[in-house]
């Protein structure tokens, strides 16, 4: 397991975007850039008005999916689906921590995206983390035609 645990690090590492499923009193999907950390805890940002983050509110369970959209359907198939808990990162030490591991994936908006902003709320986006309480590692190279392995935690 904890050699297809590091399969599945590589790959998540390898992608940008996660499509976001919450619920409150309806379904809302979202599409957000993200970092993750080795213990497969899953960071993005969203402004707090957002219809996504909004739900968190009312219900902090949500579900995700992370796919390369440019595969093709003939090729071996590889992607992951998940649900967990969300949460808002409010320590500033942990933000510190997070924003160097999200500026790693996601380059270039240092000079925005930074800790001074977040405190003085010059932007409005807040950080949040998904625990995973489960993931479903779909990988044909790895596990044959439709072939997956399920993580829990």
């Amino acid at each position: 397991m904890q050699k297809n645990k590091q399969k599945l690090l590589k790959y998540l590492r390898s992608q940008h975007t996660l499509y976001l499923a919450t619920y409150d009193d309806e379904s809302w999907s979202a599409t957000v850039f993200y970092a993750i950390d080795d213990n497969l805890n899953i960071y993005f940002i969203s402004e707090p008005s957002t219809k996504h983050a909004k739900a968190f509110k009312k219900n902090r369970v949500v579900s995700a999916a992370i796919a390369d959209s440019r595969q093709k359907l003939t090729d071996k198939k590889i992607g992951v689906q998940l649900h967990g808990v969300v949460y808002e990162v409010t320590n500033k030490n942990n933000l510190k921590t997070i924003l160097s591991l999200w500026h790693k994936f996601n380059p270039g908006f240092e000079d925005v995206v930074n800790l001074s902003n977040l405190i003085k709320k010059v932007i409005k986006s807040r950080f949040y983390q998904i625990s995973p309480t489960l993931i479903k590692f779909f990988n044909e190279k790895i596990y044959g035609e439709e072939g997956f392995e399920i993580f829990k935690f």
